[in-house]
Order: structure tokens, then sequence, then C-alpha cells
């Protein structure tokens, strides 16, 4: 009997204790940040822009409101010598406790991503209001001028507007999503480099500014965020990747290049491609891709010298022929897909040498060479990184176009010579 009653006494404890909610707190007591910036500062210092969620605007806007991006935002420039320091810094100005639970992407400026990113990855895992979910940023500006000049104009709400802006490269493979924690991930491996999603600020002047001449036969050129000839609307732009070698911030990759690496990953869900008609040079022909299957690679040794062989399989539809010649018959088809394996290959090959100019493996070739080892202490004594560069690579591009839209025949227009 006594021990059934100190048993029902202790389960009731336990419920006493365990009931209510000691650590709440009311909306109206909470600022919810949705995003950091951090720049570089001499002097062992640190520039943290906030962009902070106003729950009143918010919460009309979601009924129906007349708010906008611009009121229901409020952001806020710190300088502090830690991160920590600049969030108790910023609960004494704003008379609320700052809530970082709800931040959905870190913006790290150019000049702090190139002096290194180690000090500042491992505590964004470590407090227990980081998520390892949050998005990874490097801006080829500054953190706070791309925050402070980003307007949104369709999603009213910041946070939709920034999740779906990091996703939109799953309509294009222009971009690749990178979260805290992969990013991490890629700093402690051996066989792989660290990389981010690149962000800029346009100027909107409409000047075309490519870094880079289209491959033959494609048409499409190649720019990084602030070069694409664009006028109005939002300045911010997100395109390209930053890659980096080791926590440092090493190159930039174009929009064409990322996509060739997203391919490589197995990452590419989709993406058009504008290439010149081979039988009409003046027109052009548009290409629906995505991947086949996931990209085939093999390695070995040659002489000691790493040995890469990549086999990538793309399935296309054709989504316009401007110069109506019958490209969906047989031998036509077959010409078009020679094309496109052609451009594909030339590209890829263009974005691994300039991957092994950087030093940085961004694919993550290394864990194929796993494999040949037996202990892990043999596949970090391998030292990939510092091999990456003399790798030698064979790339074969096969593409088979599947489908041809909504006309199964293209037909000349009448009355045309």
């Amino acid at each position: 009997m006594f021990f059934r009653l100190t048993i029902i006494y202790l389960g009731l404890a336990v419920c006493l204790v365990l009931s209510g909610c000691s650590g709440a707190k009311e909306t109206d007591e909470v600022a919810y940040v949705l995003a950091v910036g951090i720049d570089y500062l001499p002097n062992k210092q640190i520039n943290i822009t906030y962009l902070i969620a106003v729950p009143r605007i918010l919460g009309a806007s979601g009924s129906g409101g007349d708010a906008d991006s611009g009121k229901s935002l409020v952001v806020t420039t710190i300088k502090a010598p830690s991160i920590v320091e600049g969030r108790s810094l910023l609960g004494a100005s704003l008379g609320r406790s700052p809530d970082l639970s709800h931040i959905q992407v870190w913006v790290i400026g150019e000049e702090l991503a190139r002096q290194g990113l180690e000090n500042l990855v491992g505590p964004l895992l470590r407090f227990r209001e980081y998520r390892g979910s949050m998005f990874l940023m490097v801006v080829h500006d500054t953190a706070q001028g791309f925050i402070n000049k980003n307007k949104p104009s369709i999603d009213v709400l910041p946070s939709r507007w920034i999740e779906g802006l990091l996703l939109s490269g799953s309509e294009t493979g222009y971009l690749l999503p990178t979260h805290v924690h992969e990013f991490y991930n890629r700093l402690k491996t051996t066989s792989g480099a660290p990389y981010a999603v690149l962000a800029g600020i346009n100027p909107l002047s409409g000047t075309d500014k490519p870094k880079a001449k289209p491959t033959p036969p494609e048409r499409a050129k190649e720019y990084l965020p602030g070069d694409i000839p664009r006028e109005g609307g939002n300045p911010a732009a997100v395109i390209g990747t930053a890659v980096f070698k080791g926590g440092k911030l090493a190159g930039m990759l174009t929009n064409e290049e990322t996509r060739m690496v997203a391919i490589l990953m197995g990452n590419f869900p989709k993406g058009f491609l504008t290439i010149v008609d081979p039988q009409s040079p003046e027109r052009n022909v548009h290409i629906l891709l995505r991947l086949g299957k996931d990209p085939q690679i093999n390695v070995g040794f040659v002489n000691n010298r790493p040995v890469i062989d990549i086999d990538v399989l793309l399935e296309g539809e054709l989504t316009s022929i401007a110069s109506n010649i019958n490209y969906e018959s047989e031998v036509n088809r077959k010409f078009m897909e020679e094309e496109v394996s052609k451009t594909i290959k030339l590209e890829m090959v263009e974005m691994l040498n300039h991957t092994q100019a950087l030093e940085t493996d961004v694919v993550n070739f290394g864990r194929y060479f796993r494999p040949k080892f037996q202990t892990y202490d043999e596949v970090a004594s391998f030292n990939w990184n510092d091999l990456y560069p003399e790798a030698e690579f064979h790339v074969q591009i096969n593409t088979k176009i599947r489908r041809t839209g909504l006309m199964f025949q293209s037909m000349p227009i009448r009355g045309n010579d």
C-alpha cells in the first residue's frame, strides 16, 4: 500500500513540475528576427544587421489589411565584438526579448567571408535558438547594404519572400540553397569544399555586364547577381555560388557554372536551355532539361594521378522551335540531342577547370575515393583537397529528347519563303 501511494505522489509531483509554460512569453514581449547580416570591421569587431518582423502589421496583412513590406519590418544595425554581444545590445534597444529561432537566413558580407567563417559557423550550431536548417548566403557587397536595399514587392511576408527566393533554384538550377549544417559539415570533411548561395544588389540600370560570353551553340550569357541587365523591381538578386577553400571565400561561380555543379551533384531539378538553331542560325530553340538519372561517377588512379570519369544522362522537352523545322523527326531529333550534349559538355569542362584553379572541389568528388581506402585515417591522410587541382576528368554527356511539348510535328508557316 505504501509503495502504491509513493508512486502516486511521485506521479502527481512530476505532473506539477512539468505542467505550465514557465519560459513562455507573450507576442508583444518578443522581437522575432527573420534575417541577420554580418560584415567585417577592423579591431575584431563585426557589423550585425537585424531584420525584425512587426507582428501587429503582419497579422493585419494576413487578415486582408493594407500593410506593406516596408511597415512590416524593422532593420537595425549594431557594432559588437561577437554575435552574442550583439544580441544582448539588441535587446537593450528594442525593449523586447530577441527571438532568434525564426531566423530564415544568415547574410555574410564578402569581406568577412574572405577573412574566414570558422569562428562564426560553430556557434550557430551550438546555441539552442539557432537551427541547422537556416540558410547561409554570401553577398557580393555588404550584408548591411543588401538587407537595407532589399524591398520585396510581391510578398508582404518577408519570411515567405526569403524562403521563396532561395528555393527558386528548383526552377532554374541557377543557385544551390545552402543550410548552415551543410556548410559546417563541408568545413569538417576532407573530401569537398564548402559553398553558399551568392547574392548581390543590382543597380537596375539595364546595363548588360556578363562575366562570360555564351558557350556556342548556347545563347545565354553568364552572370553574377549584380550584373543581370534589369530595370525596375527589387534590387536584390540571388544567383550563382560562393565557393570556399577551408573557411575562406575563394571565388564565385556564375549561374551557368552553378547549374553544372547541380547536375554533377544530382540536384538539378530542371532548367531551360536556349541554343542556336543548327539549321537556322538566326533563330533559337528552347529545351527544358532535367536529369534522366543520377550522374555516374567513377574514380581511379593512373600513374598516381586522380582520374574521374563522368557520365551524365539528360532528358529534354522541346518547348519552342522558332524556325518551325521538324526537330520532332528521328533524324533531326538526334541532331538536336548532339548539339545539347556538346553544349553541356563544354560548360561542364569550363566549370571543372575554374574550380580546379580555385582549388575548391564544390561537387565533392572526394567522397567517391573513400571506398578505395580501408580506414578513416587513410582517407584523412589522402588529403583530397590538395590533389583536386591535379585531377584528370573524362566527361560524357548523353541527351535524350523525350517530349515535344503540346505539338508532335512542326510545320512551316504558309506564305513564308
